[in-house]
């Protein structure tokens, strides 16, 4: 296999990159595996519950060698990260870089499918311009829900949910380019490519890495409710799987890894960071997906 990789160690902006291989051409859906819940399932039954949930793509927080080992011969599509403690010396050595790349990723490769690496956590570099001069993506973390609760209403719950708007409430136009909006999500995505076109960036094609919805809040967030977050991940499958694109880019494919697998009861925080899964620890479904 081809690697191809990038790093930068500017933070403080937007988001977060490093690829390895090129993603699929047709929009996919993922899911993020996280394990701060104090019940996590070994690798095994991690990975035997991806396979009977017919999910073709993870992404991990870090590199866990057991996960890898788990998920080697699945054809399970992986994107590991590299966490944010490990990224000041990577970004400053290419010789550190390389050694993570060798103990994390080669090792493990071709047995398991591993097609991407991320870099850190909620953080942007400078990488349009790397991610343009190697085919690789710009990886975007996309939560219409904190964006609906920090608007003090002027979002509207179903503009947020992609749920269709009354007649009196038609969606945003955005008044440079016109562009209408009837979802969130495609605002924010519109948002990254506008930001990359003023930079001269154009050729640069987003996935979501995290995207999702709680179901359950504290008395804080009464829309933190296991129906909305049905409803969210569910439109936000039908919209991804539908090749629909953006307004800026219509039925260009946006792939999305939802976030997350498990509710992380060991999350900090408030009551809805511990509760984005969709599925309890033994496997149980309490989010639909379909």
């Amino acid at each position: 296999m081809k690697m191809k990789y990038i790093l930068s160690n500017e933070d403080n902006t937007l988001v977060k990159i490093l690829t390895l291989d090129s993603f699929v051409s047709d929009a996919f859906i993922g899911v993020n595996v996280g394990t701060a819940l104090s019940d996590m399932p070994s690798p095994t039954q991690v990975v035997a519950l991806l396979k009977a949930q017919n999910i073709r793509h993870v992404r991990l927080y870090d590199a866990d060698r057991a996960m890898l080992l788990a998920l080697a011969n699945t054809g399970i599509r992986v994107t590991v990260s590299v966490p944010n403690d490990q990224l000041l010396g990577i970004g400053q050595s290419n010789a550190t870089a390389a050694n993570w790349v060798a103990r994390n990723v080669i090792v493990h490769v071709p047995a398991t499918n591993i097609t991407a690496i991320a870099v850190g956590s909620e953080v942007l570099t400078t990488l349009p311009n790397a991610a343009l001069s190697t085919g690789s993506y710009f990886m975007l973390n996309v939560y219409p829900y904190y964006d609906y609760m920090q608007s003090n209403g002027v979002i509207p719950l179903d503009y947020a949910l992609f749920r269709p708007l009354p007649p009196n409430k038609e969606g945003a136009v955005d008044a440079n380019t016109l562009l209408h909006y009837t979802n969130v999500f495609d605002a924010v995505v519109d948002a990254a490519y506008f930001a990359m076109s003023d930079l001269n960036f154009t050729n640069v094609p987003i996935v979501v890495t995290e995207s999702g919805w709680p179901s359950k809040g504290d008395s804080s967030e009464p829309d933190a409710t296991i129906d909305n977050a049905n409803t969210y991940n569910s439109n936000l499958i039908r919209h991804v799987l539908n090749n629909t694109g953006t307004p800026k880019h219509p039925g260009i494919a946006v792939s999305t890894y939802i976030y997350e697998l498990y509710n992380e009861d060991l999350s900090p925080g408030p009551v809805s960071e511990k509760n984005w899964g969709l599925l309890m620890p033994m496997g149980c479904r309490f989010i639909s997906c379909t």
